[in-house]
């Protein structure tokens, strides 16, 4: 299970800086069978993908992806 307060740390990244929350946008995916599948989750920046996560739930999916969007992001602004 992925750490569960990346997408909380982005989020407050994202506050700090210029961009703002509403810079952060989602697509999720689902493949495979139901009760075997995957999910798959991509964290955008102003449209521009900064992170993806692929996990057996949704959750861990979208807080591998904040973890490297959050990963990323500080880089960028803080180097």
């Amino acid at each position: 299970m992925a750490d569960p307060q990346w997408r909380q740390r982005l989020n407050n990244l994202l506050q700090k800086s210029d961009l703002g929350r509403e810079a952060l946008a989602w697509q999720e995916y689902q493949a495979g069978a139901q009760h075997t599948s995957d999910w798959e989750a991509i964290a955008y920046i102003r449209s521009i993908e900064y992170g993806r996560g692929r996990a057996h739930t949704l959750a861990d999916a979208k807080e591998t992806a904040a973890r490297i969007a959050y990963e990323v992001l500080f880089q960028q602004l803080y180097g």
